[in-house]
């Protein structure tokens, strides 16, 4: 259990310490530990092979037919008894994030979206991507994470950060 605990503490830091420099961080706030600004954000779904999204990078949905577009690119690849109905978002109330990773020559062990933040005129999105340690099977995937998030703004920016660990 303990070892299980620190092993925890130690995955919680190295995430911490591969996040940007919050440059907008309130004055004399901790930039690691206050985050009076971080919106909280729903899973709407998550693709970790061959959806239709062929390139890497950020997007939001503020409205339902974006929406039905954009699902219909993320499934292309699917026939249409296999594609999942989109999610019915009350567009008053959230927008939707879409974050692609294009094409990957390897299985990701994980892709998704970290964390959304409120800025003055935008939010700012972090898209953390894990591969696997010493390399993995050379296949072609298009991973994609689709979250919900309250509607704060009508612009987005996504930085996309890669975690990897040395191979040993």
């Amino acid at each position: 259990m303990k070892a299980r605990l620190s092993l925890l503490m130690l995955t919680a830091l190295s995430v911490t310490t591969c996040m940007p420099r919050d440059t907008l961080a309130p004055p004399g706030g901790d930039p690691v530990h206050n985050f009076p600004d971080i919106l909280p954000q729903q899973d709407v779904y998550s693709l970790q092979s061959f959806s239709g999204m062929d390139s890497k990078r950020g997007r939001i949905i503020t409205d339902s037919a974006a929406l039905r577009a954009a699902w219909d690119t993320v499934f292309a690849k699917y026939a249409v008894g296999q594609k999942p109905f989109p999610p019915n978002i009350d567009f008053r109330l959230n927008v939707i994030l879409i974050a692609s990773a294009g094409e990957t020559p390897t299985q990701l062990e994980w892709f998704r979206i970290t964390m959304v933040r409120e800025r003055p005129e935008h939010l700012a999105v972090l898209v953390e991507s894990q591969w696997p340690r010493c390399g993995g099977a050379p296949v072609v995937t298009n991973p994609v994470h689709i979250v919900s998030v309250p509607r704060k703004a009508t612009q987005a920016t996504f930085e996309f950060v890669n975690i990897t660990e040395p191979c040993s």
